[in-house]
């Protein structure tokens, strides 16, 4: 009789393959989501543009009960002024004498919340962390759809390494609404997914109208999610067959609960005004003798916003007659982003999805669809609003890699093995053709994005050779393993350099500020030198300010705005560069009327002191801050 076999240690009997593999999925998303986290920490500026100012200026009014806002120097130019006017750099309207944001109170909101909540240096924290919540929410969202944990955090690394190219991890850096708008929408979407055979109930649809509804308050276009929401419903009643009357009811309920307090008129309803209307031409401001690349490498028309001049409220961004322009130009932008074979992997998961993962089509396609044509109509192209696309196509890229070797299987066991050759033999062919551009000539991370079409196409083949074997189970965590190591990879030169602008920066400028310019300062600067209006007039604690662009859309000279605030009680300035086009002329008219002095002349590595900070000018530009005194006044 042969001996029996000792027993294993109760810690060896424990160490089982399904265990293994459990810790070293926990261990690489942990990995990504860490990596991800330090390097938003690493890259979050403080500078402020436009939106962030708006938002901050709003959340700091609804966190002292108003919604209207003061600004001191609207009292000394209203007289002036018409009657409805874009002020503070478009983000509020004047309107009859009451200044009302013109974003929507969704994300002003919650930021409002947060600030009171943790004080007001944590505002520039909120975005990192809705951003992480985003990537979270992601792995749930997949891992409910797939059915793994291996395809989602494949999708979600496959997020963060497309995320430079795609420009998504931009709007984690810095205060916008986009990573929220997204993440109440796919927690909408996320509320409606089919979760342990259970049916869809009213609370469900009542909770996934409840944050689609907020998503809507945030931005207005996250309507646009409502189209796979209610194509997901509606698939789910049509398997689940609830009746009639129990699905009008959970309609009823989810309708209800996102339409709930909606106002009719939107504040930046503007947007769409004229939809059908020609383009009205660049309502950009003049350049006023500015030579393109005057002040650096960078291209001004370009990398920086100036406000608009043709209308008192600007808007009419979004027309149909964009489309044949701009479209072509966003569909470059994807391709560019994600080359084709990713792109080839995505069509390759559409078709994948429809014959067996028909929520994930759902929930994904119809809304990618919408949003490029939708987003197309802008003015033009810009990946922000492209940012729902990006959160959702590596889903069909990652069904398209994993997906096809899954169905390639199950043809083989089924008894058609020359289909299922057929397709994996095409499926190679055509992701090898996708990748013959990728050569020499392309960048780093394009080359090693080749890990991805070379995996899903042996992972095809070598089903069809082994059917009886799971291959998929196999090349899902190889994929998932590879894309965390590169997204590692990308995250770790993020973490060597952080950004330019944070805290110790604004301290120190706002202690400058303060001694250079006297309390109730107006400061009137220039768009071309980077935002210096948003950030003086947020950050300084002692200062008002305006561009120029706002001026000339007003209608008012500097000469005439200055003897206005100087009427009012207010203390204007002038912050312009040292070679700003006719500004010996403008200086010499002004000097007919006030005391013009030199406040101070700032060397061009010091012009961040005064919160001039802009990326196509790293060097900095030589500045110059004048006082409009009354004439015959002394120095301040």
């Amino acid at each position: 009789m042969p001996a029996e076999r000792p027993a294993r240690p109760a810690l060896l009997r424990a160490v089982t393959l399904p265990r293994v593999l459990a810790a070293l999925w926990l261990a690489a998303t942990a990995e990504l989501l860490v990596l991800t986290a330090l390097a938003a920490h690493e890259r979050t500026t403080w500078y402020l543009a436009v939106d962030q100012f708006g938002y901050l200026t709003f959340a700091h009014d609804l966190l002292h009960g108003r919604v209207f806002h003061h600004w001191p120097p609207l009292d000394a130019l209203a007289a002036r002024l018409p009657a409805r006017v874009d002020v503070l750099v478009q983000t509020y309207v004047a309107d009859h004498g009451r200044l009302y944001c013109r974003y929507p109170p969704g994300y002003p909101l919650l930021l409002a919340g947060w600030i009171g909540l943790l004080g007001d240096d944590a505002a520039h924290v909120l975005n990192p962390t809705i951003f992480l919540a985003l990537l979270a929410l992601l792995i749930a969202f997949q891992a409910r759809l797939f059915h793994s944990r291996w395809w989602a955090t494949a999708g979600v690394a496959l997020v963060v390494l497309l995320s430079g190219r795609t420009e998504l991890f931009l709007w984690a850096l810095t205060i916008v609404r986009d990573p929220a708008t997204h993440l109440a929408a796919l927690l909408g979407l996320f509320l409606l997914l089919p979760a342990g055979g259970a049916r869809l109930s009213a609370r469900r649809v009542a909770a996934a109208g409840l944050a689609l509804g907020y998503a809507g308050s945030i931005r207005p276009d996250a309507v646009l999610y409502l189209l796979p929401a209610g194509l997901i419903a509606a698939a789910r009643w049509r398997d689940e067959h609830p009746g009639w009357r129990p699905a009008l009811r959970q309609l009823a309920a989810g309708y209800n609960t996102a339409a709930t307090g909606r106002p009719w008129r939107l504040t930046q309803g503007m947007e769409v005004q004229g939809f059908l209307a020609a383009p009205p031409g660049d309502a950009r401001a003049p350049r006023m003798g500015l030579p393109p690349g005057a002040w650096g490498a960078g291209t001004l028309e370009t990398v920086q916003w100036r406000g608009g001049t043709l209308e008192t409220v600007q808007g009419g961004g979004l027309r149909l007659a964009n489309l044949p322009r701009v479209l072509p130009e966003n569909l470059a932008h994807l391709r560019a982003a994600y080359g084709d074979a990713l792109l080839a992997l995505a069509v390759f998961g559409a078709l994948v999805a429809l014959g067996g993962r028909r929520i994930l089509l759902l929930a994904a396609l119809p809304y990618a669809l919408l949003a490029l044509i939708f987003f197309s109509c802008w003015s033009k192209p810009d990946p922000r609003y492209l940012s729902g696309v990006h959160l959702l196509l590596p889903l069909l890229v990652v069904e398209g890699a994993l997906g096809t070797p899954a169905l390639v299987r199950r043809l083989a066991r089924a008894g058609r093995p020359a289909e299922a050759w057929g397709l994996a033999a095409g499926f190679a062919l055509l992701l090898g053709a996708a990748t013959l551009g990728v050569g020499e000539g392309a960048g780093t991370l394009a080359r090693r994005l080749f890990l991805v079409p070379a995996l899903a196409a042996a992972g095809a083949l070598a089903a069809a050779t082994w059917s009886r074997r799971d291959v998929t189970a196999g090349v899902a965590p190889a994929l998932a393993l590879a894309l965390v190591g590169l997204a590692g990879w990308r995250l770790s030169h993020m973490l060597e350099l952080s950004a330019a602008f944070q805290e110790p920066e604004m301290a120190h400028a706002r202690a400058v500020f303060a001694r250079k310019v006297e309390p109730g300062a107006v400061v009137i600067t220039t768009e071309d030198v980077g935002r210096p209006a948003e950030n003086i007039e947020y950050y300084s604690g002692v200062a008002h300010a305006l561009y120029l662009t706002d001026l000339e859309r007003w209608g008012l000279t500097v000469g005439d705005a200055a003897e206005l605030l100087a009427r009012g009680g207010m203390r204007p300035y002038l912050l312009l560069p040292k070679a700003h086009p006719g500004l010996d002329p403008l200086l010499a008219a002004l000097g007919r009327r006030f005391a013009v002095e030199l406040a101070a002349d700032i060397p061009a590595r010091r012009a961040v002191d005064y919160f001039v900070a802009a990326q196509f000018l790293p060097e900095g530009i030589h500045m110059q801050l004048h006082r409009l005194g009354p004439l015959g006044s002394g120095a301040p």
